[in-house]
């Protein structure tokens, strides 16, 4: 037993210490083992736990300690990154606005640089009197050009519409300095008015196609191990004997396949729009777990700049809808094949086999849709492993739709409402999640503190999100409309059942 849990250990750990150096060791300057140390401490204490008690580490738990591990690893990323753009040159800046200090404008390229670093090049003073011909009065009215040691900041006024004005700037940069710029178009976040950045382009060589199996191999090295975690973890979850591998795979297959279908059809979407906008970013790296529930997705790395808010807005819309237009069916099928039990006065969002949905009104909705008369006040539920599935998969696009930095909901709620306002609603969500934490430790007795520990985890992500090449265009009515629509799914996620509707349902 241990051999096998060492050798699955030791290849885990390769794989994602080759995930890193291919994604992210260029783009950061904290060391690589501390990154990958961060990551495998929860495969680490998993197999200590199995390897001296003979038991998994129980749900909470190791939900518990894979989010802790994970934030600590975003939050070391990031302060990696602003150091990286802090030391290197040749990295686009954190910030164009000496006013402010907000995240980097520009993703860094995790591909590999040219042995001779490049020296960037500012714009020569000859070189003033030709950009300011790329601005016609009529289009961005210029005031004034500012240099920093990164960029070239032209401040002036809007004179018509945000796109139209950044597409014709943009093409008569291009017409003058061909690619040697990128070309930003953002919000001051101190005097709230637009203006043009010229960033000097890394020079970078082209991926190999070589690389590109590399790619490929890892992808579906991870995606090998996900399934056999998954399915193992899906046999526990059905309370199977596990003495025998095909006793496991026919009570573990349901699961697996469940969840592995929803969060992978979620960040395939989000892939084929990045490809779609034309960013470059790698292939969705599944990320197994050697704790329930086995995986808690995928990785995917943007690599280039979002264009514009349009994008940013699909990015996150496109990947969300996927996953519940996915989770939800197989959600309702799996409550169809659940069993009534007794309910249990301790219930957590972990409690599978007496699961109480009261603490989530869309929850109770989809199971009084699916169960119907058969579930009543003081009865709980049993879920089968296509619902347990589909519940876990329905929790992580949950968490991902709240408006915060790296998630589904911080790109949408940024694309709706640019990034200063999109800033206070993340910051006021927060809040507002750690109020409905206390709430729910409060009526269960003082002994649910699932959902507050887990709003003190989310509370700790950043709120401000990174701006657009474009970040001034807005959208359109029907895209504003959408995200209000999958917003709402989020609230009703998140809300309790009020009492008045509890006695309507008979719950």
């Amino acid at each position: 037993m241990w051999l096998s849990l060492l050798f699955i250990l030791i290849l885990s750990g390769i794989s994602t210490y080759m995930v890193l150096q291919r994604t992210v060791s260029p783009m950061t300057k904290v060391p690589l083992w501390i990154l990958w140390l961060i990551l495998m401490t929860p495969p680490i204490l998993t197999g200590a736990t199995v390897t001296w008690s003979k038991q998994i580490p129980v749900f909470p738990l190791a939900i518990g300690v894979c989010s802790i591990c994970w934030l600590i690893y975003w939050r070391l990323l990031d302060w990696g990154g602003r150091r990286a753009r802090l030391i290197d040159p040749i990295l686009p800046p954190a910030e164009l606005d000496p006013n402010q200090s907000v995240p980097e404008i520009v993703p860094p390229v995790a591909v590999e640089l040219v042995t001779e670093t490049p020296i960037v090049r500012p714009i020569e003073p000859e070189e003033e009197a030709t950009l300011r011909t790329c601005f016609a009065w009529n289009v961005f009215f210029l005031d004034k050009i500012e240099y920093r040691p990164q960029a070239v900041l032209c401040r002036g006024k809007l004179r018509t519409g945000a796109d139209n004005a950044y597409a014709t700037i943009k093409q008569n940069i291009e017409d003058l300095f061909g690619d040697r710029f990128f070309i930003l178009f953002q919000y001051s976040l101190s005097t709230g008015k637009p203006f043009f950045a010229l960033v000097p382009r890394p020079q970078f060589t082209k991926i190999t196609q070589s690389r590109r199996w590399l790619e490929y191999g890892i992808a579906g090295l991870l995606l090998v191990l996900t399934i056999a975690a998954t399915t193992y973890f899906g046999a526990v979850l059905a309370r199977s004997p596990k003495n025998e591998p095909i006793q496991i795979i026919t009570a573990g297959w349901s699961y697996s396949i469940s969840i592995i279908s929803i969060l992978g059809l979620r960040d395939l979407g989000r892939y084929f729009v990045a490809k779609f906008y034309k960013i470059d970013t790698n292939l969705p790296y599944l990320i197994p777990l050697p704790i329930p529930p086995g995986t808690y997705g995928s990785f995917l790395q943007m690599r280039s700049p979002i264009p514009d808010r349009k994008a940013i807005f699909d990015l996150g819309f496109i990947a969300a809808s996927l996953g519940l237009l996915m989770a939800i069916p197989l959600l309702i099928w799996g409550l169809s094949q659940s069993t009534i039990v007794p309910i249990d006065l301790k219930s957590t969002l972990f409690s599978f086999q007496a699961f109480n949905p009261c603490f989530s009104l869309l929850l109770t909705l989809f199971c009084k849709l699916a169960l119907g008369s058969q579930f009543v006040a003081e009865r709980a539920i049993s879920l089968h492993s296509v619902a347990i599935a589909a519940y876990i998969s329905l929790l992580i696009i949950t968490i991902n739709l709240m408006p915060l930095r790296r998630l589904d909901g911080g790109y949408i709620v940024h694309a709706m409402f640019g990034q200063k306002p999109s800033a206070i609603i993340s910051q006021l969500s927060k809040i507002i999640l750690v109020i409905l934490g206390v709430i729910r430790f409060r009526s269960s007795g003082f002994g649910n503190t699932d959902l507050l520990f887990l709003a003190i985890v989310i509370s700790l992500i950043p709120a401000i999100d990174e701006p657009a090449l474009n970040d001034v265009s807005e959208l359109n009515n029907w895209r504003d409309a959408l995200g209000v629509m999958i917003l709402a799914i989020l609230v009703l996620a998140l809300i309790p059942v009020p009492a008045v509707l509890m006695q309507l349902l008979n719950v």
